[in-house]
């Protein structure tokens, strides 16, 4: 079941986010609709065009390269603490 939002509402929490600068999860509570819902909105409203496709995958690219560099970290700071362990016995 799904509440429909009335357009005035919708257009007062678009306009509060994209030209007074409010974050999303304070409009969410402020209006009483789900951050998704807003999200939604949002992603609805800016157009797909080839710039925004390009960012879109180096974003996706930054994402990977920084989950690969988490686990190369914690490999290299199992490797420390293990070397630490060993040298006090």
């Amino acid at each position: 079941m799904s509440n429909r939002i009335d357009l005035k509402l919708k257009e007062k929490i678009l306009k509060s986010i994209e030209e007074d600068g409010i974050p999303v999860h304070q409009a969410s509570k402020e209006y009483w609709v789900h951050h998704k819902t807003i999200y939604n909105w949002l992603n609805k409203n800016v157009e797909w065009n080839w710039s925004t496709n390009a960012i879109y995958w180096e974003i996706k690219r930054l994402k990977k390269d920084k989950e690969d560099l988490l686990l190369i970290i914690w490999e290299l700071t199992a490797e420390i603490n293990l070397s630490k362990k060993k040298k006090l016995k």
